[in-house]
């Protein structure tokens, strides 16, 4: 057999028989192999650089395998809730979310963005890149039925006895406005905790604390662009190219995010930016230490900025 044939085939086998151009160059198939499978009718295309096996029954796994290995996206809402295996949530409808700015228009599935993607919202479900159990349970409100959405939260909640800490945590974290579903999560999380949460989120703390300590105001969720690349940063000051990310706790679930993560930094790092994470706790517990850390930090960068530009 092919020995490249044979390469494509056994990843292909543990990944629902799609396989994506750039997987298959990290393989190191020549791309004319691919184009001359796909003219003899071994592989098709089925989405802008992604393929599959030619004769493979069609499954709704490999159809949201499809759905992210086409566009840098991970399954999220209804799709991660029915891999997580929520309580009220099946395969049927196929919805991933990408960093705003990256999304393609698509008719088999629903593309959702997002300006406040990190790493702690990412995973994996059944084998496929999917938003954390966390970030689905706090997304569904934009997209489904209260009563589904409360099954979904209560299922989690059983699983483990420290989710609902951590879903309380992170829908502080994630900016209000402009978060379709938020006020009803809200009202969800209070009964459940018996007191309200309040509306402590973490974008607007941040920027109190940064005014609190006499630094410019920021410019909250500021694009940074570069052809295909764009990452909307927290808490930005463009004209020393500094930024606060206002980053989760929780560790980074799996390889493939942690990857995403340093790309979306190295990114950064090339096109001039230099900045720092500040944690939900660092705001609220240690104001102090972080407002003098976030004080020298800024006027470091505007000094070495300064020397820089002359």
């Amino acid at each position: 057999m092919d020995p490249h044939w044979a390469c494509f085939v056994e990843f292909a086998r543990v990944h629902h028989s799609v396989v994506t151009w750039a997987e298959a160059m990290e393989l190191g198939l020549p791309p004319a192999r691919l184009q001359s499978w796909q003219r003899s009718g071994r592989i098709r295309r089925v989405a802008p650089r992604v393929y599959a096996i030619a004769g493979v029954p069609d499954s709704w796994l490999q159809r949201v395998r499809i759905a992210t290995g086409s566009g840098a996206a991970w399954a999220s809402h209804r799709t991660a809730a029915a891999l997580d295996e929520l309580n009220g949530f099946g395969g049927r409808t196929i919805e991933v979310i990408t960093e705003h700015g990256h999304r393609r228009k698509r008719t088999a599935w629903k593309v959702h963005e997002s300006r406040t993607l990190r790493a702690t919202d990412l995973s994996v479900a059944g084998g496929l890149p999917a938003t954390s159990t966390v970030r689905t349970v706090l997304d569904l409100p934009a997209v489904a039925q209260p009563f589904l959405v409360a099954k979904a939260l209560d299922d989690a909640c059983r699983r483990s006895p420290h989710m609902l800490d951590a879903i309380v945590r992170r829908h502080h974290e994630l900016p209000r406005r402009g978060r379709r579903g938020a006020v009803l999560m809200s009202a969800m999380l209070s009964e459940r905790l018996g007191e309200p949460i309040g509306d402590n989120d973490f974008e607007t703390l941040a920027i109190r604390l940064v005014r609190s300590i006499g630094l410019p105001d920021p410019v909250p969720q500021f694009p940074v662009r570069d052809g295909d690349f764009v990452a909307y940063i927290d808490l930005a000051w463009p004209d020393i190219r500094w930024w606060v990310e206002c980053d989760g706790l929780s560790s980074h679930s799996g390889k493939a995010a942690h990857e995403w993560d340093r790309m979306r930094r190295r990114r950064l790092k090339r096109l001039g930016w230099d900045g720092v994470e500040i944690t939900y706790d660092d705001v609220t517990r240690r104001p102090e230490a972080c407002g003098r850390d976030l004080r020298d930090l800024y006027h470091d960068r505007r000094s070495t900025q300064r020397a820089r530009n002359g």
